[in-house]
């Protein structure tokens, strides 16, 4: 995989003071619930996620916050945001003379090299007068699109945003992209019954919501093939009628034609459909699921633990509470001597008053299974920390 992210780092970012995780293909996230587990999701978002925001609100479909100074460890946005991988990095500053909040997204090399030309400090050490920097002139008009201090970025993304979090004027974007191709960001994805009618002329389901699953299943034949076997057990059909944009289920009853709306059908088979969709029309992508396992019925749960090991070119980051679900992926990888090594579970924790994360060895993933341990009852063993329920 071309996109997958082998390292990440996480600093000054809500509950999460400063986290360092190694990931491999498929990552599954446990904790106790209120211990930031979703944080290390929202946070993934701000690698270029902003790109799918549809609201005037700076990063509002994927990050839940009020007020800008939310986003900032302890409120203190003297602090620095920083989201670092091996390929790209994300940082979001607050500029007390502008009274801005300013984000910027970048590849890893541009960044290092501009950054680091004005600051001498060692890679990964505590973000501060670099990144101020940095921010300071791209906003301010020292960048242009094409180089900065002399330096071409791969890619770029830049806006500013006030205390009302809105980064757009009269419904003018505040956004300044780089005339280069941009890649994918880290695909963050939480099923919401809302519209799955709109027409975005893409062939992957758009996040967070998948607003354009109409569009994914007209598109995709072997997803069409795994929704009409789920509603063949009941009898019914699945039918798209493009000209409306209107998905419908039907029923055949004495020779009438019954058709019911997609928002009738049962949560559990539109959770599951949407993260199907998620998986079958994405290539080469980093797919973030939140809980996809709420409100759905243990069999369709491992049914989507096994798509999931299966998606062998997508990478996986997923905050779960499901023994099914973990049950399902660790019979299925740890028993493939070709996958074994593509599993990794990331125990979150709270102590000293952040968000702290345990990567087990591959010994402690080894022994949930031989050893039939309820991680969710034996968190403990798997943390140096204790979180209150």
């Amino acid at each position: 995989m071309e996109n997958a992210i082998k390292f990440l780092r996480i600093q000054n970012f809500k509950s999460i003071k400063d986290v360092t995780l190694h990931p491999r293909r498929v990552n599954l996230i446990i904790g106790e619930p209120n211990v930031g587990k979703s944080n290390l999701l929202e946070a993934m978002s701000l690698l270029g996620g902003i790109t799918y925001e549809q609201t005037e609100k700076f990063m509002g479909s994927f990050i839940r916050y009020e007020e800008p100074r939310q986003l900032f460890y302890d409120n203190l946005v003297a602090n620095t945001i920083k989201v670092e991988t091996d390929k790209d990095v994300a940082i979001l500053v607050f500029e007390k003379e502008e009274k801005l909040f300013q984000y910027l997204f970048c590849n890893i090399e541009f960044y290092e090299e501009v950054a680091g030309s004005v600051v001498n400090k060692p890679k990964n050490s505590a973000v501060g007068k670099g990144e101020h920097y940095m921010m300071r002139n791209t906003l301010g008009g020292k960048f242009n699109k094409r180089t900065f201090d002399g330096v071409i970025p791969e890619y770029f993304i830049n806006t500013q945003f006030g205390d009302n979090a809105n980064f757009s004027i009269n419904g003018e974007r505040l956004l300044l992209l780089a005339d280069y191709v941009l890649k994918e960001p880290p695909l963050a994805f939480s099923f919401q019954k809302n519209k799955v009618d709109e027409d975005h002329g893409s062939s992957s389901l758009t996040p967070p919501s998948g607003s354009n699953l109409i569009e994914i299943i007209q598109t995709h034949s072997k997803l069409r093939k795994e929704i009409t076997a789920l509603f063949a057990r009941y009898n019914q059909k699945l039918q798209l009628r493009m000209d409306e944009r209107r998905i419908e289920i039907i029923k055949d009853q004495d020779g009438i034609t019954y058709s019911y709306p997609y928002s009738s059908v049962a949560d559990t088979l539109q959770r599951i459909i949407f993260y199907l969709a998620a998986i079958e029309s994405n290539d080469d992508a980093v797919l973030l699921f939140e809980e996809p396992e709420a409100h759905s019925f243990p069999v369709y749960v491992s049914k989507l633990g096994r798509r999931i090991v299966e998606s062998r070119n997508n990478q996986f980051f997923i905050d779960t509470h499901s023994p099914y679900l973990i049950t399902e992926i660790l019979e299925t990888m740890l028993t493939d001597d070709e996958q074994v090594g593509e599993l990794a579970i990331f125990a979150a924790y709270y102590e000293d008053h952040q968000t702290k994360v345990h990567q087990l060895s591959d010994e402690e993933i080894r022994s949930i299974r031989n050893d039939s341990i309820d991680v969710f009852y034996n968190m403990k063993r798997f943390t140096t920390g204790t979180a209150d329920a």
